[in-house]
């Protein structure tokens, strides 16, 4: 069936609720991005930036280093020489790739992998994202000529476009999954489950989290928009991409639970894209084959 067949409900963001500032206010110990993937993303745009500076920054971790460089040296990233060091990484793959991986590795690591907890599919969660990550960098390299967005910036939009129920599940767990058992009982996406039960939602939580966070709002924008893209009033862009990958995550069947049914697409999206059906059907054969290099993302988030 034609993606272009689904409907959209247009409803724009809500604002979040009087209930939701007040739990909000309750939690002290919110988390903030890690220095090391902050001063990144201080320095990442200075022109008299370089490697070395970058180099240093990560090598102030080294659990953080040998990540990236395993990384580096993976499958996905396709490297047909061994890379040994941060420095020789950044000369390869660039600053923006780095910061990517950084970026990544770190807010992965800012919530703990509570493996006593029911209900949330954590491992399901991350391939979602992971897949949404892909996709979006996809996207990207297909339509940057006439879009100006990175496809570091997409794919780091991607895979952090549901951080909202990552805080959830460690801050509003019982509405987590409350809305998880609403949207399988009812049969509804889990973006409706919470606008239907809780009043608010998963975006306004990333809203509401990555405020603190200092990202560039190319980056934060689709957080909080990629499920209301016609309420977009900037970096339209971005949001519409990331709606898209989002809901190509469901066709390509790379999602959290199979139980929830796929968001509702926004068609206008695709035009904006300029995406055909032919399009996405060979996006979607590429998908198949990428996403089996990105084993090594998932090891690590996985923390394996």
């Amino acid at each position: 069936m034609s993606v272009r067949t689904q409907a959209y409900h247009r409803g724009a963001p809500m604002p979040v609720i009087p209930e939701l500032k007040e739990k909000i206010s309750q939690i002290t110990n919110l988390p903030t991005l890690p220095q090391v993937a902050a001063r990144l993303l201080k320095i990442i745009n200075d022109p008299q930036t370089s490697s070395n500076d970058v180099a240093f920054e990560v090598g102030q971790d080294l659990a953080l280093s040998a990540k990236v460089l395993r990384l580096a040296n993976s499958a996905f990233y396709g490297m047909p020489r061994t890379i040994t060091s941060i420095n020789n990484a950044i000369v390869i793959l660039g600053l923006r790739v780095i910061n990517t991986m950084v970026l990544s590795l770190t807010v992965f690591d800012m919530f703990p992998r509570d493996k006593n907890r029911s209900g949330f599919n954590r491992i399901g969660f991350w391939r979602h994202s992971l897949g949404c990550a892909l996709i979006a960098r996809m996207l990207s390299n297909r339509v940057r000529k006439f879009l100006l967005f990175d496809p570091e910036e997409a794919f780091c939009a991607g895979l952090l476009h549901d951080i909202g129920k990552v805080a959830m599940e460690q801050y509003l767990h019982d509405d987590l999954h409350r809305a998880i058992g609403f949207g399988m009982e009812h049969g509804v996406s889990y973006y409706e489950a919470e606008k239907q039960l809780l009043g608010y939602t998963h975006a306004d939580v990333a809203d509401w989290l990555t405020s603190g966070w200092s990202l560039p709002v190319e980056l934060q924008a689709p957080l909080v928009g990629h499920h209301a893209p016609e309420a977009a009033q900037q970096c339209q862009d971005a949001i519409y991409l990331c709606h898209c990958a989002d809901f190509l995550c469901y066709k390509a069947e790379i999602v959290m639970d199979v139980k929830y049914p796929a968001p509702r697409l926004w068609d206008e999206c695709l035009d904006h894209l300029r995406l055909r059906d032919t399009d996405i059907e060979e996006l979607l054969e590429q998908v198949k084959v990428e996403f089996a290099k990105m084993n090594v993302f998932m090891d690590i988030v996985a923390g394996r």
